[in-house]
């Protein structure tokens, strides 16, 4: 399934991954302060940020799943 990137699209994957770099780099200055628990947070939210970013090659990583479990099946 081919998907037609939009300029909205590329938008938001810019977003997400500007907001990646963004909790990584707070999440370094609060393990230099000693806050490793919030660190440990902001880097959690740092990769859900990418993995959103990646919205569309996990979308077609599943979908290959299903299409190769189909063939299998068959």
């Amino acid at each position: 399934m081919k998907r037609k990137k939009t300029f909205g699209q590329i938008i938001i994957t810019a977003m997400f991954i500007w907001s990646a770099l963004l909790c990584h780099f707070e999440a370094s200055t609060l393990r230099e302060e000693g806050d490793m628990p919030n660190a440990l947070l902001y880097w959690f939210f740092a990769f859900t940020a990418l993995m959103g970013s990646m919205r569309f090659k996990i979308a077609e990583f599943v979908y290959w799943i299903i299409r190769y479990k189909n063939n299998v099946k068959k």
